[in-house]
């Protein structure tokens, strides 16, 4: 899930700014309007738009659980539903030039139970029996009104062009379970002796058995394995910010390959992975700023890793 990526948590104030650049982004072909909740309210929506949509945000302040969250969520479409339909919200939104309503989104980070669809459903019908018994005081709801339910996944394009374009606060955090011990099976072979034999190349005249050898190399085979889950979860929850780090990977890639293999002076095997080290974390720091500090360096030596199981970074023994 896309939020699984973000730094800290999300409240109702973050929330609503991500949704509002998500619309201006997404509805921007038709006009999108933000209402501030100033000056005489935002007349129950968060916007509009010039063919009919409005949009109401909502995000639990603190953890729920799967029928509490349920609840909250009716009890808020509920109530921002009546303040629709009340003669006082009809006059504010006709003064904001809202046209007929034909959708009514709410929008939440996400949902876990289906009842709320029922829910919206219930609401929907609702909203048209009162506009059936009484045309003209809901002439301004369609006859073809429907609620939509919005979640982050389906804003997933806008969420990445909005963080990779530093338009919020918040930032990606790859903070991935920890995995106690690499769990070889996820490794094959091939890409553990590698890594075994370039650490050890690094490391200048150690046996197979050294403790030290056997911690650092346990190190970049987990660390291969959470990167190969980490790029995998960036191509699908964010595609653009993946083509940045893989690109970066790739072209960053060669120069590895140009550098360790230049090196003739296997005393300077540690220096020149050292160097290597420092100067790609400070072009992924460059290239990506949209990753929290410890983000970059998980991902630093996530690909470093990747290098190390692949053919791209040789050192001489």
């Amino acid at each position: 899930m896309i939020l699984d990526f973000f730094e800290g948590k999300l409240n109702g104030d973050s929330w609503e700014d991500i949704c509002q650049s998500c619309y201006r982004m997404m509805y921007r072909n038709v006009h999108y309007t933000e209402i501030p909740a100033v000056q005489g309210g935002d007349g129950g929506i968060e916007g509009f738009t010039q063919n009919g949509i409005v949009n109401q945000c909502y995000c639990a302040e603190r953890e729920y659980s799967e029928n509490e969250l349920y609840e909250h969520q009716r009890d808020k479409m509920t109530h921002d539903i009546n303040k629709l339909l009340s003669p006082e919200y009809k006059k504010r939104l006709l003064k904001l030039g809202v046209p007929v309503i034909r959708e009514w989104h709410f929008v939440v980070p996400f949902y876990k139970d289906s009842r709320i669809i029922e829910h919206a459903e219930t609401k929907r019908k609702e909203v048209l029996e009162r506009k059936e018994e009484n045309p003209k005081q809901y002439d301004y709801i369609d006859s073809n009104f429907i609620i939509v339910i919005k979640q982050a996944e389906d804003f997933a394009v806008e969420i990445t062009r909005i963080i990779r374009k530093s338009l919020t606060d918040t930032k990606i955090n790859l903070a991935v379970r920890a995995v106690e011990k690499p769990d070889w099976e996820h490794c094959d072979s091939e890409k553990v002796a590698n890594i075994s034999r370039k650490v050890k190349a690094v490391m200048g005249d150690v046996d197979d058995d050294d403790e030290d050898l056997n911690d650092i190399v346990d190190v970049y085979v987990e660390a291969y394995i959470k990167g190969m889950e980490i790029m995998r979860m960036l191509r699908v929850s964010f595609t653009e910010i993946y083509e940045d780090v893989y690109g970066l990977e790739q072209s960053y890639k060669k120069q590895v390959k140009v550098q360790t293999r230049l090196n003739t002076d296997r005393s300077m095997n540690i220096k020149v992975f050292n160097d290597i080290l420092q100067d790609f974390e400070k072009q992924l720091k460059d290239a990506c700023k949209y990753f929290t500090p410890e983000s970059i360096i998980e991902l630093k030596t996530d690909i470093i890793s990747m290098w190390l199981a692949d053919c791209s970074m040789q050192f001489r023994k």
